[in-house]
């Protein structure tokens, strides 16, 4: 019974099945049966037809060839689930990396469910295909988690170490493994892809939230084998030894550096020297911690274990202030954000929280910004309504030696490039171009030109970018939060009075940096169309911030007054939430 109760919750789990009744999901649970594979044992073959539906309960897939060659099926995942739906061959050879338990249900046995019970049909075949794509690219809970040294010649620092685990046992139920539980260094050792072993590692998967698997640099071999094991692998760096070690390089080479996270200890260095680890690395995320700060270290372990919420956030202008409200109401109710996508000017509060600024610190910045000396009008309105040199002062000074790639919580912002036509992610580099490029909508502002030619403007629309940014950021659940701005009501201008103004004769400009732009007011407007979002389905919580009537976007002077109503406002959200 409790390894039923155990598998259970995979089939109930799976959105073809999302729509049906407990007591349905029992009867084709009662259809399907367990498989185990070994490693390298296959559980399809490209270009054959798919009559089961298999489901991973534990272990990792990686397709070999076809359509999907590269990719991983980890745990929660179904196996070709559109050509077992859709009668057609299997896409891809999808061999086992470890030994991998599959909960399958015969497409016969489908069938003869749906004879039965015809309701079944709509039910299962309106969900079968839902976000398929979105599916594919989302980070998922990993139940296998390799720690290892980053660097050459490097070794863990156990203290750092141990307050890791212990923020992550104080949250999970978390099962550690190092090469002392093989007997490494022993007659008789075990190891990983010893049948015995990989059997009793696959039997106890499930009744762990993860499984922690260390090695600490005194064993190649060993931490080889545990990379091609491990769902996620995570390189804790310090000191000056900056370089690629061999197991990274492995770890880059058999698994791919999406599978990887890069952890710097602060351990008093600078963010200019931590700044040189991340070169060399093109990992899926980098974070720069302070393991003597428990708050920090506890963040880290929410991340890696992906609890708490990921919040997306977007805004316009001042209406950033309402996103830092939100964010210290979440702060507050001790349910603080564990990773962090935003864009528009949502970017200014959220990146600054996750690049380890205070959100009461925060708020400086807010009444800088609400000078209005710094929003001087552009004496000619060439590139924009308002010149950019005090802006950009401003920001360059108080977000100095902020870099998006050393952030204290995964974080990723942004935009939209005018270059490609696509919203552009911006996972590095320093937190005042990816602010200065969303604080205002597109024509406020010129557009920043980037030192490699990139024309960014804000993405505050770019909705289905920015949630499935969320996604691929952390496995903990999203949260969407953005400004509800009352609409505007009717002109008392009209057109012909509007333009008939000096203010709004444009003339072409020549563009800062190395590429010669002739951009004008209604050049950006133009390549800023209105994008369909992207239903919010997906995000189990959205909360539309209330605005108050008459507050514009350039209305900075009601920044504090923002903050207060949304903090208000979310802390009695998040109260209704946890009362449900």
């Amino acid at each position: 019974m409790e390894k039923a109760s155990r598998t259970f919750r995979f089939l109930t789990a799976f959105p073809a099945f999302a729509g049906l009744r407990v007591t349905e999901l029992e009867r084709l649970y009662a259809c399907t049966s367990l498989r185990v594979l070994g490693r390298g044992e296959t559980a399809t073959m490209a270009g054959e037809p798919v009559d089961d539906l298999a489901i991973v309960v534990s272990g990792r897939l990686k397709a070999r060839e076809g359509g999907a060659s590269g990719h991983e099926t980890g745990q929660g995942d179904a196996v070709e689930a559109a050509a077992f739906f859709g009668r057609g061959p299997a896409s891809s050879t999808h061999e086992a990396l470890r030994e991998t338990v599959l909960l399958s249900i015969a497409w016969d046995d489908l069938v003869a469910e749906f004879a039965a019970m015809p309701a079944l049909i709509g039910s299962c075949l309106s969900h079968a295909f839902e976000r398929r794509g979105a599916a594919a690219s989302r980070v998922k809970p990993s139940p296998r988690l390799l720690i290892c040294p980053a660097g050459a010649n490097a070794r863990l620092n156990e203290a750092q170490l141990d307050a890791l685990l212990l923020a992550m046992e104080e949250m999970a139920e978390v099962r550690v493994l190092r090469r002392e539980t093989f007997g490494g260094g022993l007659p008789g050792a075990l190891a990983f892809d010893d049948p015995a072993m990989a059997h009793w590692l696959q039997e106890q998967e499930l009744k762990f939230d993860v499984t922690v698997v260390i090695a600490d640099g005194s064993d190649d071999a060993f931490a080889a084998d545990a990379v091609g094991e491990a769902d996620e692998i995570v390189f804790l760096a310090q000191g000056g030894a900056t370089g690629l070690s061999d197991l990274e390089s492995h770890a880059i080479e058999r698994r791919g550096p999406d599978r990887c996270s890069l952890i710097i200890a602060s351990d008093g260095i600078e963010n200019r020297k931590a700044a040189e680890w991340l070169p060399a690395r093109p990992y899926r995320a980098s974070l720069f911690i302070d393991f003597s700060v428990p708050r920090a270290t506890t963040q880290l372990a929410s991340a890696l274990l992906g609890r708490g919420n990921t919040v997306a956030a977007t805004s316009t202008g001042v209406y950033a202030a309402a996103i830092l409200g939100a964010l210290q109401a979440f702060e507050a109710s001790g349910a603080p954000a564990t990773a962090l996508a935003v864009a528009g000017s949502a970017v200014l509060p959220a990146g600054m929280l996750a690049c380890g600024v205070t959100l009461a610190d925060a708020e400086d910045l807010f009444r800088e910004l609400a000078n209005p000396l710094l929003w001087k009008r552009a004496g000619r309105a060439e590139a924009g309504l308002y010149e950019a040199s005090p802006v950009d002062a401003l920001l360059g000074s108080a977000l100095a030696g902020l870099d998006i790639a050393l952030a204290s919580r995964p974080f990723t912002a942004l935009s939209l490039s005018l270059s490609t036509g696509e919203p552009a992610i911006l996972c590095g580099g320093g937190l005042h171009v990816a602010v200065r490029a969303g604080l205002l909508p597109p024509g406020l502002l010129p557009p920043l030109i980037t030192e490699d030619g990139a024309i960014l403007v804000s993405g505050e629309c770019e909705i289905e970018a920015l949630l499935e940014a969320a996604e691929r950021l952390s496995s903990a659940p999203p949260v969407f939060l953005h400004p509800a701005v009352p609409g505007l009501g009717p002109s008392p201008m009209s057109y012909r009075q509007a333009v008939g103004g000096s203010q709004f004769r444009l003339a072409p400009f020549q563009s800062p940096g190395p590429i010669d732009k002739r951009l004008r007011i209604e050049t950006a407007l133009g390549a800023y169309p209105s994008r369909r979002r992207r239903s919010v389905e997906g995000a189990p919580l959205t909360y539309a911030i209330p605005v108050a009537d008459g507050i514009n976007p350039m209305d900075w002077g009601e920044w504090a007054g923002l903050r207060d109503a949304a903090f208000d406002w979310m802390s009695a959200e998040i109260e209704k939430t946890r009362a449900r």
